[in-house]
């Protein structure tokens, strides 16, 4: 008895032909077009790129994420387009290091998301006699020990 045969598949699902494995990328090979030693930075130049319509994505990120200490080894996360799309992504990247990609200010019909509250200044701390002497014999016992 086959054992494939007792899978349970899908009626109407595609068949994959042998031309479908030896197909290329459906926009060719992928191009490093930077590299950025912080996730949430990779993460915000990725949306950035994508915003312009650039189909971009993220190489090694998951193996920073686990373990920090390698982003260093490995070189940072690697940002990958395609390369059709690398002359263009390149200069989307340059913006994006330049600062132009910022929003600097809300629209002017926007609600500010906080208000501001001035904060009173605080109280000088006064401790009694007692309470220093305890604090030194603290530290001394801290240093001496």
């Amino acid at each position: 008895m086959n054992p494939s045969a007792s899978i349970p598949l899908f009626a109407d699902a595609p068949a994959a032909s042998q031309e479908d494995a030896h197909e290329d990328p459906p926009h060719g090979d992928l191009v490093t077009v930077t590299r950025v030693f912080n996730a949430l930075e990779a993460e915000m130049l990725r949306g950035c790129l994508q915003a312009e319509g650039i189909p971009a994505t993220l190489g090694d990120v998951q193996t920073v994420q686990t373990d920090t200490l390698l982003t260093v080894a490995m070189g940072g996360i690697r940002v990958m387009v395609p390369t059709p799309f690398a002359g263009a992504a390149r200069q989307t990247v340059e913006a994006f290091e330049r600062g132009a990609l910022a929003i600097d200010e809300l629209p002017p019909d926007a609600e500010a998301p906080f208000t501001v509250v001035e904060a009173e200044p605080a109280a000088p701390l006064r401790l009694s006699r007692t309470a220093w002497i305890v604090l030194a014999v603290v530290v001394v016992a801290v240093v001496v020990f």
